[in-house]
């Protein structure tokens, strides 16, 4: 079951943030839209999250799903799944097991993300148990933590904003209900 204020809140963070928001019945559908989105914007190289092969596969969701460094180089769009969403301030939170999932996400122009809505936390306080669990796993390459509040943006000396010179430029969530991956 949906909490529709937890919901609304992360939304409202995520779309102040410059990001854009839809929710979705489920992960199918949502795949579909993203299937949409790509078309229109005439985007054809796609890598996934390789966590995400079997709901891409069953979708018809073309997309490479990269296990190696220069498997994602030249990507135009990265599909990945977000751990949680702090609604808060519109954060997702990606627990990464290593650099090809965080590049994943971080390198093309154009980062969707899937986000279940049981996955929403009031804020980044509810979530220290979690990270402190996923930090302490260690190995090679470290567990990593990232916190994603919009796209990326970035200001010179001189102030001026610039969006999308260290990450993706366009950030696109989508909450689904039930399961993702």
């Amino acid at each position: 079951m949906v909490d529709r204020a937890l919901a609304d809140r992360f939304i409202a963070g995520a779309l102040a943030a410059g990001a854009e928001v839809f929710e979705s019945p489920s992960v199918g559908k949502a795949l579909a839209e993203v299937s949409a989105l790509l078309s229109e914007a005439k985007l054809t190289r796609l890598i996934a999250s390789p966590s995400l092969r079997r709901a891409a596969q069953g979708a018809h969701l073309e997309a490479a799903f990269p296990e190696a460094l220069e498997e994602i180089a030249g990507a135009q769009a990265g599909i990945v799944r977000a751990d949680y969403g702090a609604a808060e301030t519109g954060t997702l939170v990606h627990l990464d097991a290593g650099d090809v999932e965080k590049l994943i996400w971080t390198l093309p122009p154009l980062c969707v993300c899937l986000l279940e809505h049981r996955r929403l936390v009031p804020d980044l306080q509810s979530l220290a148990a979690a990270i402190s669990d996923h930090l302490s796993r260690g190995g090679r390459p470290g567990p990593q933590v990232s916190l994603v509040t919009g796209p990326s943006r970035t200001a010179d000396i001189e102030c001026q904003l610039t969006i999308g010179v260290q990450g993706p430029g366009r950030l696109v969530i989508f909450l689904v209900d039930g399961e993702v991956g």
